[in-house]
């Protein structure tokens, strides 16, 4: 078998059985066993094993039964809740995974990288993540960055027989190389970090809160042993005072806010995944909700990325048309890598046979600088014909001609007219004669031969999504390497709000100092020919300034910008591995209402996270109080633990269930969670229920007995839970809160008329009068607060 030639499908699969993926699959049992000792040790849980234990004790079995089968629900549905987080984490995962060029069959196929096997042959290309160990078959100017495995932070030239490593990233050039090793077996050794598939790590707000829970858990331990001491120095006997305290442990543990967190993130991120947008950590889940800068590439982006050739216009009277195709062709690569070089070759090959003639001597890479490629032909039978071909950004290309000022001046005039009726263009120049190798000198003193001229239309999505940015308060900035009347056409087409003073290029923004630099950053709309470290300090820029961005790019040399961005965007199926690795979100096609439905879907999750943790506020306001304020005041047990199960079995499946999918009450952009005004809210929502269940206990237990009473409180509380589902869904009331109110006013009946379900629960008889009183006085608990909002005085 030639080498160079690759294996037969069929080979390939027979290797890939025998030897396995290339892949390192970790070890997830340690995870496992972690994350069922958190379950298992859930403070919650424990308390109510303790209780249990304790009215077994005091002969207590009905209770002692209960709560011991209550862990059960209790735990299934913290489990549940991160069953389904975890689920949408590894759907979101499998959407993850790179791919690679290989030859297979006798062509280029595109593989997953896990599939490749010894003996394939990869096709290297710029911004390549190289995923095995091998030897190079082929090379032409392939330079490597080998830092990830060998330290080196010098790029590495590779020549024929030299060794690749995986975990290394080709930086330019081309090439083919044989697979030796993979997975475990390659230097590298995990090629699962170069994957950067979803992480589950904790975003800063993540942190927060978990720090929040701890402290707030830390104050109700000390507050349930103060109130054991109060109970035992009341005489009520070891055990009964730590039943109170326990109690009022349970009802004082804030084990909801982390898990809604990571599941409302999660479950955002699954979603965005079916409208092709891979989010690969859950801290971009919660940054998307907060940009307010968006940096956006023109091409592929906000236009389809389809060129169509128009035309190839000569401005050398000297040369047939069918030279010109044959130069443009030249100025190509010899097989075409973008969508510009194909619509290039689609146009001329068929009418420029003679290319064969010819073979490539020298390929000069693209000038990001210039924004220009050249290469070296050398004619088969007479070596001593040569001809250079050069194409690019119109003004770099005239950098290299011999022109006249008057043709210069009439050529770029020419091109200015062109490029603002939104056309991109590109210069083409040559030489003929003798060359060296050394580009410095290999490119002077071409001749401007022609430009080609193509269009590509804006893609129809595109308006309607900037306009909705614009409204909800979102800049746009436009980076581009085309010209900057091509840009502005463009912008014009699209509804970019701009003026003309907020047009800069990257030869002016190089001319400026750097605070002039930073303020164009900042009043910038359009941005024309800038260069990667430009992007870069644009984002230093915007960042100092407070703003939170978002930035696209799908080249190797956007990676730096990318990782520096709040939000890296890698976009399209095209785009490098290392554009991908450096990203935190990954688009599988470029379109900009990609981007712009990632960030509204960031602002709703946002949105219902602060609906879900208002709710929880309130919710624990009145159970904390309740627990500790009867005991306290030697009012006897108004919460048993039997009660607490009950509300944990409600706030649960409520925080989880009824806010997660609301449409946004507000498409700007909030950077706090819960506000000082609507934690204000919600606390005095919860103090206001608490108020008046504290009154029906009193007032019932006075004129009735103590079961009645807290029959009468345990309703009100349930009605209450019932107005705060309202007023933090408000104006949405949607199917679930429908269902939600129905739960609990059955749940309600059920545990205050049905007999032996009234007797668990410890509650007296109760009237239906009596009945309407507690659902009014926990109705109107939230009237306050939800006046306000109607008002449009607090702010969500």
């Amino acid at each position: 078998m030639n080498e160079a030639q690759g294996l037969s499908s069929a080979e390939a699969e027979v290797r890939l059985q025998v030897n396995g993926p290339n892949e390192v699959v970790p070890s997830h049992l340690e995870s496992r066993l972690s994350e069922l000792k958190r379950l298992l040790l859930d403070p919650m849980g424990i308390m109510l094993l303790g209780l249990g234990s304790i009215y077994a004790v005091l002969g207590h079995k009905t209770d002692a039964i209960i709560l011991f089968l209550a862990y059960i629900p209790v735990t299934a549905v913290d489990v549940l809740l991160e069953l389904k987080a975890h689920k949408a984490l590894q759907a979101l995962k499998k959407t993850l995974k790179v791919t690679a060029k290989v030859l297979r069959d006798g062509s280029v196929q595109t593989i997953p990288t896990r599939t490749i096997v010894t003996g394939d042959v990869i096709v290297f290309e710029e911004g390549q993540a190289i995923p095995a160990d091998g030897i190079i078959l082929e090379v032409h100017q392939l330079q490597v960055n080998e830092a990830a495995v060998t330290g080196e932070s010098l790029p590495i030239d590779k020549e024929v027989s030299s060794e690749f490593f995986g975990g290394t990233v080709v930086l330019q050039g081309r090439g083919l190389g044989l697979v030796k090793s993979i997975g475990k077996a390659t230097r590298f050794g995990k090629i699962a970090s170069l994957l950067q598939e979803t992480k589950s790590v904790k975003s800063p707000l993540q942190i927060k809160v978990n720090r929040i829970v701890n402290r707030m858990l830390l104050m109700a331990i000390v507050l349930a042993i103060v109130l054991f001491i109060l109970e035992y120095a009341r005489s009520r006997g070891f055990l009964a005072s730590l039943v109170v305290a326990l109690t009022f442990g349970m009802a004082a543990v804030p084990e909801e806010f982390p898990i809604v967190f990571t599941l409302y993130l999660s479950l955002g991120a699954w979603r965005l995944t079916k409208t092709g947008v891979l989010v690969k950590s859950l801290p971009s889940v919660e940054t998307l909700g907060s940009v307010d800068v968006i940096c956006t590439d023109k091409t592929g982006t906000l236009t389809e990325g389809r060129f169509q050739l128009e035309e190839l216009r000569s401005v050398h009277s000297k040369l047939s048309q069918e030279e010109l195709w044959l130069y443009a062709l030249m100025a190509c690569e010899e097989k075409p890598i973008d969508a510009m070089e194909t619509a290039i070759y689609k146009k001329a090959e068929a009418s420029v046979p003679h290319l064969k003639e010819w073979h490539l001597k020298w390929d000069n890479a693209f000038d990001p600088v210039g924004k220009n490629m050249s290469h070296v032909w050398v004619r088969s039978s007479d070596p001593s014909q040569m001809i250079l071909a050069m194409k690019g950004a119109v003004e770099g290309v005239v950098d290299h001609c011999t022109l006249s000022t008057d043709e210069r001046t009439e050529l770029l005039s020419w091109v200015d007219a062109l490029a603002g009726k939104g056309k991109r263009l590109l210069g083409l120049a040559i030489r003929k004669g003798s060359f060296d190798g050394n580009r410095s000198s290999d490119e002077l003193g071409l001749e401007f031969a022609g430009i080609l001229i193509f269009s590509d239309p804006v893609r129809t999505s595109a308006k309607g999504a900037i306009e909705a940015c614009q409204t909800a308060g979102i800049t746009i900035k436009m980076l581009t390497g085309d010209h900057p009347l091509t840009a502005h056409a463009v912008a014009d087409e699209t509804g970019i709000t701009h003026r003309h003073d907020q047009i800069f290029t990257g030869n002016q923004l190089a001319k400026m100092s750097k605070e002039t630099r930073w303020s164009a950053y900042l009043k910038g709309v359009i941005f024309s020919r800038v260069l990667p470290e430009q992007k870069h300090e644009m984002v230093q820029a915007l960042q100092a300034n407070g703003k939170v961005v978002a930035m696209t790019g799908d080249g190797i040399n956007d990676a730096p910008a990318l990782k520096l961005a709040n939000i890296g965007i890698s976009m399209g199926a095209d785009a490098t591995d290392v554009a991908r690795s450096s990203a935190q979100i990954v688009l599988l096609k470029s379109d900009f209402d990609g981007i712009v439905k990632a960030v509204f879907e960031g602002r709703r999750i946002f949105s219902n996270l602060r609906r879900s943790f208002s709710y929880l506020i309130s919710f624990h306001v009145p159970v904390v109080l309740l627990a500790l304020v009867p005991p306290a005041l030697g009012w006897g047990d108004l919460l048993l633990p039997i009660h607490i199960v009950l509300l944990e079995l409600i706030v649960h499946p409520v925080s989880a269930f009824a806010f997660e999918a609301l449409p946004v009450s507000d498409s700007h952009a909030s950077r706090k969670l819960v506000s000082v005004r609507r934690l204000l809210e919600a606390l005095l929502s919860g103090l206001l229920l608490s108020i008046g269940c504290l009154f029906l206990y009193r007032y019932f237990w006075m004129y009735s007995n103590q079961e009645t009473a807290r029959a009468v409180s345990l309703a009100g509380i349930l009605m209450g839970n019932v107005a705060f589902v309202f007023v933090d869904s408000w104006p949405f009331q949607t199917r679930r809160f429908f269902i939600t109110l129905g739960t609990l006013v059955s749940l309600t009946a059920g545990m205050l008329w049905v007999p032996f379900i009234a007797e668990v629960f410890h509650f007296g008889s109760i009237s239906l009068p009596q009945v309407i009183f507690a659902i009014c006085i926990g109705m109107l608990a939230s009237v306050p607060c939800f006046l306000l909002r109607r008002r449009g005085r607090l702010h969500t």
